[in-house]
């Protein structure tokens, strides 16, 4: 499959199911060519070389599920589940489906002859090393959940689409991706049919959650969403999206603004993922905010909301945890294996991590 649409294919079935025109339906699908997909809320300029991308021709998407950024290419088999919440044997909080979605892949992989086992919160490890990367969102009461089953991986051309302050922490990067994230290639010695992998991922799904599957074409109303999606995908307003928000506030970290006037970035590392906050401060109010990394958040549109509404608070923990835990309790957010409380501590010094 086209690249892109391996991307674009899930949010336009994902949006047709939210309004009852589609089925629940899992998609398996393979990449035709490579590509840097990056998570909803990261931002392109910092996580990616774009220059790199762009001399080798890769392009770039920005998908709708949070999570880092990562290269798709033909050694990887996606599967992408768009069901009902709360419906079956499906949780209705992301986070629990997890687990339960996960199981599947995880019979199936073994199998195939690898001592698979799940990792919460999304991933799917052989000897502690990572052989297949999850991601979810939800459209209301429609959940998207999405993996792959790395067959085999271009670990240099991964590393070399990654921004890194120098070749030095670039050369660090790929010994520590190398010693993370396994292949079926390395782990059995060959690469596996992939009929063959499609075939046990078909089966597994049927007998664990108890569901009966067709095989079937995307409807015209689903293909026309898909080219939508497509084009859209495609825009630079689409990949830059989070720079474009906050392009005021990221131009002026670069500055040094006296007086009582600063611009703060600080990182914080939860288990749900990294998240970076971005804010200036004047007498210790926040004036601006941007987060932005490798978490999940959704709805993942109340995110701009969320930081317009810490801005005029002052830097103070309780403060803080306050107008967060009102906003994820009132607004039913929910960022899997991140609690509430890890937005408030990312903007406060003596609590995030360097």
């Amino acid at each position: 499959m086209d690249t892109i649409n391996t991307q674009a294919i899930y949010d336009a079935v994902g949006q047709a199911h939210s309004c009852n025109l589609a089925p629940s339906t899992l998609i398996i699908c393979e990449p035709a060519y490579p590509a840097v997909c990056i998570g909803y809320h990261q931002v392109a300029s910092v996580d990616v070389d774009k220059d790199f991308c762009r001399r080798r021709k890769i392009p770039i998407v920005r998908r709708i599920l949070g999570g880092g950024g990562v290269l798709l290419d033909r050694g990887q088999i996606f599967y992408q589940i768009i069901a009902k919440r709360g419906y079956g044997a499906i949780p209705y909080r992301v986070e629990d489906a997890f687990k339960a979605m996960l199981r599947p892949v995880v019979h199936a992989l073994q199998e195939i002859g690898v001592a698979a086992k799940y990792r919460a919160l999304n991933d799917i490890q052989v000897g502690g090393r990572k052989i297949s990367g999850n991601g979810a969102t939800a459209i209301d009461d429609t959940l998207i959940l999405t993996g792959n089953v790395i067959v085999d991986f271009d670990y240099e051309t991964m590393c070399a689409t990654l921004r890194v302050p120098s070749e030095k922490f670039r050369d660090k990067v790929a010994k520590s991706l190398r010693e993370r994230v396994t292949t079926l290639r390395k782990e059995l010695g060959f690469s596996p049919a992939r009929s063959e992998i499609e075939r046990l991922l078909v089966t597994n799904f049927e007998r664990e959650m108890s569901i009966s599957l067709q095989e079937a074409n995307l409807t015209s109303h689903e293909e026309r969403l898909l080219a939508e999606v497509r084009s859209r995908y495609l825009t630079e307003e689409w990949l830059f999206e989070a720079e474009v928000d906050h392009r005021n506030l990221i131009n002026r970290r670069e500055l040094k603004i006296s007086g009582s006037t600063r611009v703060v970035e600080k990182r914080r590392k939860t288990s749900g993922g990294v998240i970076n906050a971005l804010f200036e401060v004047e007498d210790d109010i926040i004036t601006d905010l941007a987060f932005y990394g490798d978490f999940s958040f959704y709805p993942r549109e109340k995110l701009k909301d969320f930081e317009r509404s810490l801005i005029g608070l002052p830097l103070k923990r309780a403060e803080l945890s306050e107008r967060v835990l009102g906003f994820f309790s009132q607004e039913g957010v929910e960022a899997p294996g991140v609690s509430a409380e890890e937005f408030a501590l990312a903007v406060l010094d003596e609590n995030s991590d360097q």
